[in-house]
């Protein structure tokens, strides 16, 4: 909406855990792996089908 402000009294999200920054690690790291992986499949796709 035009002209909103944000809450003056929204809480900051609380700092990660040691145990949390792992999680989001580990999870961009299997993000990371399937976009290679997919990306990989699209090039050998491309180059199988003589485009």
């Amino acid at each position: 909406m035009v002209g909103t402000k944000a809450r003056k009294n929204a809480q900051p999200s609380p700092a990660r855990t040691g145990l949390e920054e792992e999680c989001a690690a580990q999870l961009r790291r299997l993000g990371d792996k399937l976009n290679f992986r997919q990306k990989l499949l699209n090039l050998i796709n491309k180059f199988c089908s003589g485009t």
